[in-house]
């Protein structure tokens, strides 16, 4: 999980600002902000735009429309959504 460790922090995989226990009006910042994901652009695009072909290459995407494929794709989201 990543965690809170406050503005000044150097470790660039925590929250610098969102501190999920601090209250807000009355209710908590978890509260407040729950985080999403869109699935298809998240671990199914290939980030092409009008003005290219895609750039983003992911490791456990071979290409294909396997069910092997995807099942890899459902496994790296589940993993990514956990954190």
């Amino acid at each position: 999980k990543i965690k809170y460790e406050g503005s000044n922090s150097k470790n660039l995989l925590s929250f610098k600002h969102y501190n999920p226990k601090e209250r807000i009006l009355g209710k908590t910042m978890k509260d407040w902000l729950r985080f999403s994901v869109c699935y298809w652009h998240t671990f199914r695009g290939t980030g092409a735009d009008p003005f290219g072909v895609g750039t983003i290459k992911r490791s456990w995407d071979d290409g294909t429309q396997s069910l092997e494929n995807a099942l890899r794709r459902v496994r790296a989201a589940f993993e990514f959504m956990s954190k």
